[in-house]
């Protein structure tokens, strides 16, 4: 288990990751901030809250090309060993 962990990925944007209290099947904060190339013409902001199995809360706000996304008490941390072993730079 980490105390934390962290990665940046480029695909038609710039994404950031940071897990913190992490496992492979357990991360107590996972949040993703992202600013996409090619954004959506939304003239108003997204926000959408989730309650469930994977989660204990979790949250996605979207305005244009900006994102952002945290889940807390996480059982399902995305693997961010797949975006090093991935990484194109």
């Amino acid at each position: 288990m980490k105390l934390f962990d962290y990665e940046t990925y480029s695909d038609y944007g710039k994404e950031y990751f940071l897990q913190i209290l992490t496992s492979r099947k357990f991360a107590l904060l996972d949040v993703s901030i992202q600013w996409d190339d090619y954004g959506s013409d939304d003239f108003f902001p997204m926000l959408i809250a989730n309650i469930g199995s994977k989660c204990l809360f979790g949250f996605t706000f979207r305005w244009g090309r900006f994102e952002i996304s945290a889940e807390l008490i996480d059982s399902a941390p995305r693997d961010l060993r797949w975006y090093r072993e991935n990484y194109d730079e």
